[in-house]
């Protein structure tokens, strides 16, 4: 299993703006064919810090649905207008996560 975090920060007072853009995104997201986000919010840490998580079975499923997301102008539209809800002080960022192997 592949797991895809984008963690970024939603600017103060724009909290519940940042989650309409997350539902808009899902919303092309589901209309294009790819992945839907779950947001998680940080409960201590960070205030309005929040991570955007994606489940795939491989890297290939991964590899695909970026290829996908990143292709759609639709969703690419949604995409950028969180830039209008994050933080400008914090850059946002992304890791990829797999299921640790079992060693011999």
């Amino acid at each position: 299993m592949v797991r895809h975090r984008v963690h970024t920060v939603f600017a103060l007072g724009r909290f519940r703006d940042g989650v309409a853009w997350v539902r808009d995104l899902n919303a092309a997201c589901r209309a294009g064919g790819c992945a839907e986000a779950t947001l998680w919010s940080v409960g201590f840490g960070k205030v309005n810090d929040v991570v955007l998580e994606y489940d795939y079975e491989s890297y290939a499923a991964f590899e695909a649905d970026s290829n996908r997301f990143m292709s759609s102008p639709e969703i690419m539209k949604v995409f950028r207008g969180g830039g209008d809800v994050r933080a400008p002080e914090h850059w946002p960022w992304d890791e990829v996560l797999e299921t640790a192997p079992d060693l011999a």
